[in-house]
Order: structure tokens, then C-alpha cells, then sequence
């Protein structure tokens, strides 16, 4: 089956502990949000073991200028998105072939969800210019959303690689102004647990069975979901979420070949390349947030990460090399014609910083600066160089995670991914997209 074939139906939100649904009072819809974010946070806090896996955890990220100056006027805030309903627009088996109409559908979607992250990294950029009350600014566009219950209603397939891409944004944005000085703390933690919620609504798809050809348990968007789901663990202190999304990044290596490339995404025929770069994008991502909080991958899982990158830096540069794996020209779509690979490979920026070396720093120095709006915005120069994660690192001793014992043994690697289920048959209407 391909990936999202499966249906997915809308997560409702459960009654009060104690009264029957029949007994719950019907709330006016302009509430209903609010009291379902309420809902779901005041759940998630009373789980015991999460309060006792609770403990301050370090993002991936330099530190921003002292800020200076008057604070300016924060920009209006954008209404909440609670429910997506996106649309798949690939036409064939290995979902290299959108449909113009159907994208253009589906971008009007998720608008509203670029729109609101837009917003708060224009603000996180601000602060990291050193602009008094920018980083305020942020937050206040944040917790607006998470007040409101936003990205926590009725999802579709599609709607929910969004909800991921989004979350992984918002997270790592997060991440990148939590230390401002003069932060209001209730509005930090209450940003922090409604990230959590909202990765908790993202795992179920993604600890699914699946042999599918295609599948997004494997696929990039099980790198993405990692992503989302570890920076909301880190956000919100919960060490289990981001295990699980580092899991997704020693998942992703194991499938790692011996000349660097991933099965699943060289099965995208002419959008090899760009799915090559853009599962890298959340991996070298990812990577850095295992290394912050002293995580350590095997040997091996770091000789497939360096292989990984060197092979996607290679075929970036020269898409001939991919080619001639695939038998397709490489084209995407999904960009401007003219646009050069390496003009959107924020993950190769990423990872210069842990191996740089002259061959990427030629190749990445004419794209400079990178920006990922699923990245937390601004790439070039605010990620923490140092050590990659093939080796125990200890947490910094004055960080918040210097709790985190670096003689700790590596989590284990895990298991092969499930044999390959055979070709699906061509379909007869468009696909939900895997991205």
C-alpha cells in the first residue's frame, strides 16, 4: 500500500475524567478549541511517569545579542489553525509527479500555517539582531496558538505531514528564544507543553507497521516527524519524546547504503535528489539536538551519516551522479526551473559546521545565508558547531541538561525496517503527497 492509503480518522478530545460523554455540556464553538488544548494539556501533565521524565533539556542554538533600544510594536497576531485538511497531489506509484492544480490546492491549505510561522521567526530574527521585546513578540504570537488549541483538532494524511513540518518550525523557534531575558515564564511553559501535545498527536501514524514500497514510516517523513517531535521533547523537557525522535535519525542510518544513498528516496525517480536533500534537512537537524543533550550514535550510525552527506553534497553539485542510480533526469517541480540544488540545502549547511571541509565549503558558500522556515528560520551561523555525534559527548557542565551523564551508553540501534511489499498498481486518482 502506498504511503497514506491508510484512513485516518479525527482525534476527538475525551470528556472530564469522570462524567460520561453523554454528561459532557456542549461548549460554544469559539470555546471549543480552547477547552480541547486545555483538555489535552492538563492531561499530559497528570501522567506520572512524563512529570518524572521532566527536566530542562539544550537546543541546538548560539545565542542571540543582548538586546538594545526601545521595543517595537509586535505585528498582529494571525487567527489560529486548528484543523487541515490537505490535498495529495502526486499522479504516480513513486510520487515524483505533482499535479499542478491539486498543489496549488494544497499550498492554499497550509497557508495559514506558513503565514503564523513567517510571523514568529520574522520576530526570531529580529531578536537575533539584538531588538528589544522581538523575542516577546515571538512568544506572544506562540502562545496565542497554543491558548487556542491550534494544530490540535482534525487532521488528514496530508494535513498531518504539514501539522509535522509545522511543529518541527515551531519548535526549534521555540528553542531559539526561550532564554531572552524578561520572558514571561507561565506563557513559556504553557508554549512548551502545547508543543508536546501537539507531537503527541503526531507519533501514532508514525510507530505504525507499514511495507509499504513507499512508505512514509521509513521515508523522509519519518525523518521530519523525528524532528518535530524530539524539539517539542526538548521544548517541553521530556526526555522520552526526544528519544523517540532521535530513533527516527538512527532509522533513517540504518537504511543508509554503501555509497551513501537512501532506498526510499532513490525510489522517487526524477525527485531523488530533492527528497535526498530534503530528508537530510531534518536529519543533520536532528543530529544536532542528539549531540546537545549528549546523545551518541554507534560507529556505524556515523559512518552512514558522513556517507549520507557525502553523497548528497556529491549529487547536489552534480545531479548526474543520482541520474545514473535512478535512470531519470532529475527535475523538481515542487521549485523554481532555474533553481540550483544547492540553493535550498539548509542540512548540508548544517552539517559543514560539524565536518566542514573545503569540497562543501565551496559548494555552499555561493547560497549563503540558508533559512528553513521547518528549521526555525535563520540557518547560517546560529546552529552550535562541534563534535558529531559518533562518539559519547558530555552535555555542557553549565547547561540546563548537564544532568545528562555522557558515560551513559548509546541507545541501541533499531531493528531492520520490513521487507519491501511489491509495486503498488498505478492509481487511478492523484496521491496524498509523502513529501
Amino acid at each position: 500500500m502506498a504511503p497514506g492509503r491508510e484512513a485516518r480518522r479525527p482525534q476527538r478530545t475525551p470528556p472530564p475524567p469522570g462524567r460520561p460523554a453523554a454528561e459532557t455540556p456542549a461548549r460554544p464553538p469559539a470555546a471549543a478549541g480552547a477547552a480541547a488544548a486545555a483538555t489535552l494539556l492538563g492531561a499530559q501533565a497528570a501522567l506520572p511517569e512524563e512529570r518524572r521524565e521532566r527536566r530542562p533539556l539544550e537546543g541546538p542554538f548560539l545565542p542571540a545579542p543582548a538586546a538594545t533600544g526601545e521595543a517595537a510594536p509586535c505585528e498582529e497576531r494571525l487567527p489560529p489553525l486548528r484543523n487541515l485538511e490537505g490535498f495529495g497531489y502526486f499522479l504516480d506509484p513513486a510520487f515524483s509527479r505533482p499535479d499542478p492544480k491539486r498543489l496549488a490546492m494544497d499550498q492554499a491549505a497550509a497557508k495559514p500555517l506558513r503565514d503564523w510561522l513567517a510571523l514568529v521567526q520574522r520576530a526570531l530574527a529580529r531578536h537575533r539582531k539584538g531588538e528589544a521585546g522581538a523575542a516577546a513578540c515571538a512568544l506572544e504570537a506562540m502562545d496565542h496558538w497554543a491558548r487556542n488549541g491550534a494544530l490540535l483538532g482534525a487532521f488528514n494524511l496530508q494535513g498531518d505531514y504539514h501539522r509535522a513540518w509545522g511543529l518541527a518550525g515551531a519548535g526549534l523557534s521555540f528553542l531559539a528564544l526561550r532564554e531572552a531575558p524578561g520572558l514571561e515564564a507561565p506563557r513559556l511553559d504553557r508554549v512548551a507543553r502545547w508543543l508536546a501535545a501537539v507531537a503527541r498527536q503526531i507519533r501514532p501514524r508514525h510507530d505504525r507497521p507499514s511495507e509499504a514500497l513507499i512508505s512514509d514510516v521509513r521515508n523522509n517523513q519519518a525523518a521530519w516527524a523525528g524532528l518535530a517531535v524530539a524539539a517539542a521533547g526538548v521544548a517541553a523537557g521530556e526526555r522520552a519524546l526526544l528519544d523517540w525522535g532521535v530513533e527516527r535519525l538512527r532509522n533513517q542510518l540504518l537504511q543508509v547504503d554503501e555509497r551513501g544513498a537512501l532506498p526510499q528516496e532513490l525510489r522517487r525517480g526524477a525527485m531523488a535528489l530533492h527528497y535526498h536533500l530534503f530528508a537530510f534537512d531534518a536529519l543533520a537537524a536532528l543530529e544536532r539536538l542528539a549531540v546537545a543533550n549528549g546523545i551518541a550514535l554507534t560507529e556505524a550510525e556515523a559512518a552512514a551519516y558522513r556517507r549520507l552527506r557525502d553523497f548528497t553534497l556529491a549529487a547536489a553539485r552534480e545531479p548526474a551522479r543520482i541520474q545514473a542510480l535512478v535512470g531519470v533526469a532529475q527535475t523538481n517541480p515542487l521549485r523554481a526551473p532555474v533553481e540550483a540544488p544547492l540553493a535550498r540545502a539548509p542540512g548540508l549547511e548544517i552539517a559543514s559546521m560539524v565536518m566542514p571541509d573545503a569540497e562543501s565549503e565551496a559548494a555552499l558558500a555561493p547560497f549563503r545565508p540558508y533559512a528553513s522556515v521547518w528549521l526555525g528560520g535563520e540557518v547560517t551561523g546560529w546552529w552550535k558547531p562541534g563534535p558529531r555525534a559518533g562518539k559519547e559527548e558530555a552535555a555542557p557542565s553549565s547547561g540546563p541538561d548537564s544532568d545528562v551523564s555522557a558515560s551513559a551508553p548509546a541507545i541501541p540501534p533499531s531493528a531492520g525496517a520490513p521487507e519491501d511489499a511489491p509495486p503498488p498498481p498505478v492509481p487511478s486518482a492523484p496521491l496524498p503527497a509523502p513529501r
